[in-house]
């Protein structure tokens, strides 16, 4: 005779309809982890899975992940959620009122990543002591999950230590992170099975995050410059292409340099051809310190480079260019233990004007520079087409 009670059918009901849904869900994490090769993306393919109504469910979600710099410290990486409970509310009735999967909440979130701005920047701006109190901390040295307790670390209010859990992110290195979530706004404490599955969503999560890292490291290598570490020819030629559409649409200026080492030849010839080679990480080094925020720096092939200056208009690409050009004629480069080099370089300027394409652009550039070097070196020359 079987001596189950309504309420024990009830309850086993319950439990086989969580872990159906928990099932389902981790196979729906899996397949958004496979898309996701950027390192953003897979992060943020981790948190809509914790939060999502139709995922864990959790009011918010962060990424921690171990220092690169001081393995004593995690560093906040990212964060999904609303920063208060009015906005909360917002959340939930747009939830509630569309029937989206995970995968279209993860596409439309990725792309308006600022909602959750307020949270996010909070979070990368944390690190959290690995031998600290909080449950972030304990994740990691315990290996497991771990619950919040009262009077434990809460990094000035962020974490909500009642119904805060955390969980290690294990990778084949060993422990890679900690993935945290709470229910700050709503107080429902996690049960059991949303704990195993928590955990098991951590354990992908540190495999997909690392192999995202190893994806945009080869990535990089794939279109950097061994010696510079600048974006090579290809890298050149893409980036312009991008911006040439960008700059189209938008109606906004664009402007390419062309830079070219005075008497390169010569250091070569003089001192080998390490010493040259220094020159040409040294100058790298000196390009990136004068470029700002959107703008790039290329080796284009030898000793010739390109700046990127998107939203620059040609007086605006003259001055930098010319900034660049003091900036490598005032102070020496030391090429050798014995040896440091006072050098000069050419360079050439040129503003988009429409029908111009990419080839165009570069090209422009690129007989304004051989203009600058053959009217004596050392100075910048801009292009003016279709003048």
């Amino acid at each position: 005779m079987d001596p189950s009670t309504p309420a024990d059918v009830e309850r086993l009901e319950r439990e086989n309809a969580t872990l159906r849904h928990a099932v389902g869900l981790l196979h729906e994490v899996s397949k958004l982890l496979h898309r996701s090769l950027e390192f953003e993306a897979a992060c943020y393919a981790v948190l809509t899975g914790v939060t999502a109504g139709v995922g864990l469910g959790f009011n918010r979600a962060m990424l921690f992940l171990a220092s690169r710099s001081d393995r004593a410290f995690l560093e906040g990486k990212m964060a999904v959620g609303p920063a208060d409970e009015a906005e909360a509310d917002r959340v939930w009735r747009q939830i509630e009122a569309g029937d989206a999967d995970l995968h279209t909440l993860y596409e439309a979130g990725l792309a308006a990543r600022s909602a959750h701005a307020s949270i996010d920047r909070q979070v990368r701006s944390i690190r959290v002591p690995v031998g600290g109190d909080s449950l972030v901390a304990r994740a990691l040295r315990e290996g497991t999950v771990v619950r919040g307790e009262p009077g434990g670390d809460d990094h000035e209010g962020l974490l909500d230590l009642s119904t805060g859990i955390a969980a290690p992110l294990t990778a084949a290195g060993g422990i890679a992170g900690v993935l945290y979530a709470d229910n700050r706004f709503t107080g429902r404490p996690c049960g059991p099975v949303i704990e195993h599955v928590f955990s098991l969503v951590a354990d992908q999560a540190g495999r997909a995050v690392e192999n995202a890292r190893r994806f945009e490291r080869e990535a990089r290598a794939a279109r950097t410059d061994a010696l510079t570490g600048l974006g090579h020819h290809g890298a050149l030629m893409e980036r312009l292409a991008e911006e040439l559409i960008t700059a189209r649409e938008g109606a906004r200026p664009l402007s390419l340099v062309m830079l070219d080492l005075d008497n390169f030849k010569s250091v070569n010839d003089r001192l080998g051809h390490l010493a040259g080679d220094a020159l040409l990480a040294g100058l790298a080094q000196r390009l990136r310190a004068q470029l700002r925020g959107g703008e790039g720096a290329y080796r284009y092939g030898g000793e010739e480079f390109a700046l990127v200056l998107p939203g620059a208009e040609a007086t605006t690409a003259e001055a930098v260019a010319e900034r660049v050009r003091r900036a490598i004629a005032d102070e020496t480069f030391a090429v050798s233990q014995e040896h440091s080099l006072r050098v000069t370089c050419s360079l050439g300027v040129v503003t988009l004007v429409p029908g111009m394409g990419v080839l165009a652009l570069v090209d422009a550039a690129d007989q304004a520079l051989l203009e600058a070097k053959s009217n004596g070196k050392n100075r910048v020359v801009r292009a003016h087409p279709g003048a």
